[in-house]
């Protein structure tokens, strides 16, 4: 009986040559081993230096010279943002004032009764832009102290609603405006400096230019960015949109869709011309580009009717960015007899410290048998109550106001308290508003001043009330607030009360946080 060939070929090589098997099972185990630390090697490459900053280990895998769409995936990221919150390789400078183009939407016939606002933000010499006017300035045109202006294009074609229409244009015709402008300054000499943003405002929108500045930094310029905030009364949103950003508080567009925005709006325009506003139709088409709304709640719409001292007086931990409607509700702060007016102290406030503009800090001040709680929202007021209030519930605003259209006690997009009328002394805080602010050392000192009682107002009698009827000023002494801090998580900053010139003068220091301090009654 023959044996299997398999064995006899194995046992005739074996006799010609049993060395030389050897040698080769021994190269190929050596061979194997070497593949096999090679891939392990690869493996933890991969697994700990997934990028090497120049496209890394994974341009091993893509097409260098093929787009991601024919390939049916999204092509690598080259280049990540400049200072958002996306995570960078690429890197730009700062976004500052000079990358920021304004458009402000107006009516020659009324600018003259509003430009008094454009005048407290607007810096000829840092700034750029446009107001864009329905006509020709029926006056001569205070170039010195206001934006350039330039006439819209004709937009008549669009029937009863050519005035939203033409204001919706205001995006694109600010785009298209820069996009033919001379690359170097004919006063200066010197290069203008690239187009990041596009801000759009009305005629009566009151920027804060450097927290406008600090909240766009966030966010990289080179994608497609539409920010900013939706009304505060909730029946404008339903009525509306609220993934829209009203126009009169503000709102920004990043260039690139700015860019595809100038290119769809005529279109957008044409399938939306059933809609109210021009911030509504700004929406829509960027809806259709695919671009939602990232939320700011530094933009301020000020949809409310009434008194807005409560929501002002207790700002979200965000910067303030914009305010808008002063002239149809009351006016902001005591001083002066007109909404202009009023609103004064608080942009020359943020002169001093524009980042901590209306940022709280809450303390409590302890004597015999009495506790009051502090509530400050930085150049512009104090509240001081004669009994403890939890932080929980000095962050709420106190409800001076009603909604935008019904005159209706709610609802808003945020919680609200009670304030209690006059006849109920009690239950009311003492309030005193900014008088004063000048540079300290290390930071700021501002003064505010006790708001008079009117004649007809009643007193309390409890002992706590009748101790704090005798502080007359409360003096806050604060560190200068870096804008940067508004890139970290937020954080309301802590204070420390302490009562001076025989009780006259309430001393408030604020000051950051420790780990894990509590504000506590």
């Amino acid at each position: 009986m023959q044996p299997p060939k398999w064995k006899v070929a194995v046992e005739g090589a074996a006799g010609i040559g049993g060395g030389g098997g050897d040698q080769r099972r021994r190269c190929v185990a050596a061979s194997l081993s070497m593949l096999i630390a090679a891939t392990l090697a690869f493996l933890a490459y991969v697994a700990f230096f997934p990028d090497d900053g120049a496209g890394g280990v994974y341009r091993w895998w893509s097409c260098q010279d093929c787009r991601g769409a024919a390939l049916g995936e999204f092509p690598p990221d080259d280049a990540a943002p400049a200072d958002g919150p996306t995570a960078a390789v690429r890197r730009h400078t700062p976004t500052t004032l000079s990358h920021i183009v304004f458009g402000i939407g107006a009516s020659a016939r009324t600018w003259d009764q509003r430009r008094g606002y454009a005048e407290l933000w607007w810096q000829p010499q840092t700034m750029r832009g446009h107001v864009w006017l329905d006509e020709e300035p029926v006056s001569p045109w205070p170039s010195a102290t206001c934006p350039p202006y330039r006439v819209s294009p004709d937009a008549s074609r669009f029937g009863s609603r050519a005035s939203a229409s033409r204001m919706a244009r205001i995006v694109a015709d600010s785009f298209r405006a820069i996009s033919s402008a001379e690359p170097t300054n004919t006063t200066t000499g010197t290069a203008t400096p690239e187009a990041r943003w596009f801000v759009m405002g009305d005629d009566d929108t009151v920027f804060f230019p450097e927290n406008l500045v600090a909240t766009l930094r966030k966010y990289d310029h080179d994608e497609m960015y539409y920010v900013g905030a939706p009304s505060e009364s909730v029946e404008q949103n339903v009525m509306h949109s609220y993934g829209m950003a009203f126009g009169g508080g503000g709102f920004a567009v990043s260039y690139p869709a700015a860019a595809e925005l100038a290119g769809a709006m005529d279109g957008c325009l044409d399938r939306y011309s059933q809609f109210y506003g021009s911030d509504q139709r700004v929406q829509a088409c960027l809806s259709e580009l695919g671009v939602p709304l990232t939320r700011e709640q530094g933009f301020h719409q000020v949809d409310i009717r009434g008194d807005a001292y409560g929501m002002l007086a207790a700002h979200p931990v965000a910067p303030l960015v914009s305010l808008h409607h002063l002239d149809l509700i009351e006016p902001i702060s005591p001083t002066g007899h007109t909404p202009l007016d009023a609103v004064r102290p608080l942009v020359r406030a943020s002169g001093f410290d524009s980042a901590r503009l209306l940022q709280q800090a809450f303390g409590y001040q302890r004597g015999p048998g009495y506790v009051w709680s502090v509530s400050v929202a930085w150049g512009y007021t104090v509240q001081l109550y004669p009994w403890a209030v939890a932080p929980h519930e000095l962050e709420v605003p106190l409800q001076t106001f009603k909604t935008w259209r019904t005159w209706a006690n709610g609802p808003f997009v945020f919680n609200t308290r009670p304030l209690l009328g006059t006849d109920s002394p009690c239950w009311r805080p003492a309030m005193f508003f900014l008088s004063r602010v000048r540079n300290g050392t290390g930071g700021t000192v501002s003064d505010y001043a006790r708001r008079r009682a009117g004649k007809s107002e009643k007193e309390c009698g409890k002992a706590s009330f009748r101790a704090a009827a005798t502080v007359h000023t409360v003096r806050v002494f604060a560190p200068k607030m870096s804008q940067n801090e508004w890139r970290r998580a937020p954080r309301r900053h802590c204070c420390k009360t302490k009562r001076t010139s025989w009780g006259s003068v309430l001393e408030v220091r604020i000051r950051y946080c420790s780990r894990g301090e509590l504000t506590t009654p």
